[in-house]
């Protein structure tokens, strides 16, 4: 190799290395974290509609989802700093646990700050915390039972938070929506609820102590969890059509439930009608929508971690490893697949980017659109999807060049330095 060679070969493996996030990353969970922060950007300043046939009408598939996805993929990443398919075991677990609890600290400082700002983004790293918490008795179950716990947390928790606030509210006390009853608020009545949320952080972790190497494991993550949304979304849609369509089933929540209702209602006044269990829209958190929406992120996943196998043999080729073979041997289906590898690496190394600097990211996304919003116009308000654009495209660029130059994000390597100082 020529002197100039080296130069260039050692620059080409670094920004290889930055961008693949080093031989134990599991690229397709970086994707999967990148297009779930993005679907938050579309959630808070897209434009949507109900209209599928139109680009706002697929835009609205972000409401909700984006977050259940993001949920799903914190499971799986707390399944992989404990050792993946292998749990960690004595010493190494329990200093696995502590830095854990270091990030859960970590994160109620960072979202006390966001939450300064007021911008009417509800905020989920608060809850994100406290479902690191909860997860931590579970990271040595094996990942059968844990899908099965995420199963029945699916089921059973969206009955609880349906109606524990009406429970609450006949029995004279009063609900909290504010966080000033923390606990009440992180498991019951919060946007997030844990009752039902852990049930998306628990597949991720049950999914993180399987082989993602595998394509089995992949191609029936899409098959499954795709399949599961189709059958909720039909299920759902019958069960109301049953109970006299969406606007009669909201009417009479509107009439029964002790959020609308005042005074709070008795113990003797009707109950919220069981048909408002049937729906499955953004942040119902009923049963529809638990394995519904967590079907489809399980879906999404499942074609990031194929997308990522696929970009790294595209790095290989790249540099001429083993997947380049196929490629030198003369034949024209090693030429059409190093074409489509390239494709895909385009299209993903800057969504890997982004999910591997996702706290950052999400974090000045809020800083954003405060200051946006302070110096010129409302930007959770827009009248196009232009400044959506543009936020995604900026993000998309800049998050690829801050991978390539420096490896991690700021916030991302300011907490893992003050785990690991904490807890060596």
């Amino acid at each position: 190799m020529s002197t100039l060679a080296q130069p260039s070969a050692r620059v080409r493996n670094t920004l290889r290395d930055n961008l693949l996030g080093g031989p134990g990353r599991v690229l397709g969970a970086d994707i999967a974290r990148g297009v779930a922060v993005l679907g938050m950007f579309t959630a808070h300043v897209g434009v949507t509609s109900d209209d599928l046939g139109t680009f706002e009408g697929w835009l609205s598939l972000a409401h909700g989802r984006s977050s259940i996805l993001f949920a799903t993929v914190a499971g799986l990443s707390l399944a992989l700093v404990t050792g993946g398919s292998t749990p960690f075991t004595g010493e190494r677990m329990r200093t696995a646990r502590a830095r854990i609890l270091v990030r859960v600290v970590l994160l109620l400082a960072l979202v006390a700050v966001l939450d300064l700002f007021g911008t009417r983004v509800l905020l989920i790293l608060g809850f994100y915390a406290a479902y690191f918490v909860l997860a931590l008795p579970f990271l040595r179950v094996p990942p059968g039972r844990l899908a099965a716990i995420a199963v029945l947390v699916a089921v059973v928790g969206p009955v609880l938070v349906y109606y524990g606030p009406e429970a609450l509210a006949r029995a004279g006390l009063r609900a909290p929506h504010d966080g000033s009853g923390a606990a009440t608020d992180f498991l019951l009545t919060g946007h997030y609820p844990a009752l039902v949320w852990m049930a998306y952080v628990l597949a991720g972790l049950a999914l993180g102590r399987c082989d993602l190497r595998s394509p089995t494991v992949h191609l029936g993550l899409v098959a499954g969890g795709f399949g599961v949304a189709a059958l909720t979304a039909v299920a759902s849609a019958v069960l109301v059509a049953d109970a006299g369509g969406l606007a009669a089933v909201e009417g009479q929540l509107a009439v029964t439930s002790s959020d609308s209702v005042v005074p709070p209602p008795a113990w003797s006044d009707p109950w919220p009608p069981v048909s408002g269990l049937y729906l499955e829209g953004p942040h119902d958190d009923t049963m529809f929508e638990a394995l519904g929406s967590g079907g489809f992120a399980l879906g999404v996943l499942g074609l990031c971690l194929l997308l990522g196998g696929v970009a790294r043999d595209g790095w290989s080729a790249a540099d001429g490893g083993a997947a380049g073979v196929v490629a030198r041997d003369g034949a024209q289906p090693g030429g059409v697949l190093r074409a489509a590898r390239a494709v895909v690496l385009a299209l993903v190394t800057p969504l890997a980017a982004v999910g591997a600097l996702a706290l950052t990211v999400y974090s000045l996304q809020i800083v954003t659109i405060w200051w946006w919003t302070r110096t010129y116009w409302d930007l959770l308000d827009p009248a196009t999807n232009t400044p959506l654009g543009w936020m995604v495209l900026v993000t998309l660029v800049v998050a690829t060049l801050w991978r390539a130059l420096l490896g991690r994000g700021p916030l991302e390597r300011l907490f893992g330095w003050v785990a690991r100082k904490a807890f060596p």
